[in-house]
């Protein structure tokens, strides 16, 4: 039996040597098409520099452009692969329907091509499978019409997608639609499209990581309706014009270790039935809103959100800290002290935790706040309004000295009554010296004790309001 055996590994590995060897080395500089189909299982096309008609590869063949340009029409891709195992690198796609087609093909190595104004997508992968399609530039693709994708992936499974350049593309830089699962996409450049990657129904298990989404005029990533159990780690995502995460009706997703940069309107945005998700170590800042969630069941800790100008705002049961000694997050607008510790924060000496909590609203606090690099955007040095008791008609000399980061772009202040209710006095304040001076005029105010709130706004639109006392206004 041990002899059967040992003459059938040799057997096996006879054949597989006459195999190798067996496998030819061709040069190509006419008629990439004839090559290819005269070819043998195996073989490698080096390809000549020069122009060539569409293609399509049957058989497994290692095809090698060396300065090669393949040119399609508006109505075929260029290359269509339609088998397992083909390696194609190094060519110039250009203008066609389709770039690179993959259609049924699994175990193929796409590498080193540039793609570039196609009508469609620049590189497709249809019900393919397990194959790797690195440092490619599938940029300009889909930009007449309307619109579509640089590289494309459905119904496709445990493809890498990796290194990849896709920048101006019409809609998605990259775009998995419907039912792919189990990808890892990551170290991909993806700017200048309208979303960086778009991720369409029914897409889970799914790994983004390292890549860098930034300048698209919507969102840097965009995960909707079903798109589960998909982990985004360490990405790099800013300037992007909407949002730099958008998660819709999208749950139960890992967001790690992601900078979240100068995103327009949005940091992360969380809409519709997307719950459970855990959001932790993310530094989300300088977006108008760096938090927007709408759903609940989300674990949020360990982020740093930093002068956003709305730092969070949510609609739904969310944990916004854990459990102590882990704690919650950084925010850049805390002004509490570290004094104390412990699980009650009642025991002397710091711990990195807030002594009080970080009110995110009347009714949501986060209880462990992180302390470190705390930034107050606007500062009030000191303010004064003089006289506090005046007859009506007698104008309230008011004087503020105030420090913000940004340039301030509105210094105001108003009148309310003790039931909050806005009384009509307005004074606007105008830059003096290192001050800011203004006249609260009393003329149309009642008699009676009012609270003088002194309004500044910054250049990004960042607000801040702070009471500056009382004043009594007297019958005449």
């Amino acid at each position: 039996m041990r002899t059967l055996a040992y003459l059938a590994y040799l057997l096996f590995n006879l054949i597989f040597s006459i195999s190798l060897a067996s496998a030819a080395t061709e040069y190509v500089d006419s008629n990439l098409q004839t090559a290819i189909d005269k070819a043998s299982p195996g073989d490698t096309l080096l390809v000549a520099p020069g122009s060539y008609d569409k293609i399509e590869i049957k058989k497994n063949l290692n095809i090698i452009g060396i300065g090669a340009i393949i040119r399609g029409n508006e109505k075929d891709a260029c290359v269509r692969i339609l088998t397992d195992g083909v390696k194609f690198s190094g060519f110039i796609i250009r203008e066609g329907f389709y770039g690179i087609n993959l259609e049924n093909a699994h175990d193929c190595t796409i590498d080193n091509n540039s793609i570039v104004f196609c009508k469609q997508p620049g590189i497709m992968l249809k019900f393919s499978d397990r194959n790797t399609v690195s440092n490619n530039n599938a940029s300009f693709n889909g930009i007449e019409g309307e619109g579509w994708y640089g590289i494309y992936l459905t119904n496709s499974n445990q493809n890498l997608i990796s290194g990849n350049k896709a920048y101006g593309n019409g809609a998605y830089g990259i775009n998995l639609f419907p039912s792919c699962n189990n990808n890892t996409i990551k170290n991909n450049t993806l700017e200048a499209n309208m979303y960086g990657l778009y991720m369409f129904t029914d897409c889970s298990g799914n790994i983004i990581e390292s890549n860098i989404m930034s300048r698209n005029t919507n969102s840097g990533i965009d995960m909707r309706f079903n798109c589960r159990d998909n982990m985004l780690l360490n990405n790099t995502i800013e300037d992007n014009i909407v949002a730099g995460i958008t998660l819709m009706d999208s749950g139960r997703n890992t967001i790690v270790e992601n900078n979240i940069l100068g995103n327009g309107r949005y940091g992360l945005q969380i809409q519709g039935k997307s719950d459970h998700n855990i959001i932790i170590n993310n530094s989300i800042s300088e977006s108008q809103t760096g938090l927007y969630i709408e759903s609940s069941g989300n674990q949020i800790h360990g982020n740093n959100l930093s002068e956003n100008i709305v730092q969070a705002e949510y609609h739904g049961e969310n944990s916004w800290y854990a459990q102590y000694p882990i704690g919650g997050n950084l925010w850049s607008d805390y002004v509490g002290d570290d004094k104390m510790s412990g699980p009650n924060q009642d025991q002397l000496g710091k711990d990195n935790f807030g002594d009080t909590p970080y009110n995110i609203d009347s009714s949501t606090e986060d209880k462990y706040p992180i302390i470190g690099n705390q930034v107050r955007q606007i500062r009030i040095l000191d303010a004064s309004p003089l006289p506090l008791s005046v007859r009506a008609g007698d104008n309230i000399a008011i004087k503020a000295r105030i420090q913000g980061k940004y340039e301030l772009s509105q210094v105001n202040v108003r009148a309310f009554t003790s039931s909050g209710e806005q009384a009509k006095a307005y004074a606007r304040m105008v830059p003096s010296g290192d001050a800011y001076q203004g006249a609260l005029s009393t003329a149309l105010m009642d008699a009676g004790v009012y609270k003088i709130i002194l309004i500044i706004k910054d250049r990004r639109g960042y607000e801040l309001k702070e009471t500056l006392g009382d004043i009594e206004v007297i019958s005449r």
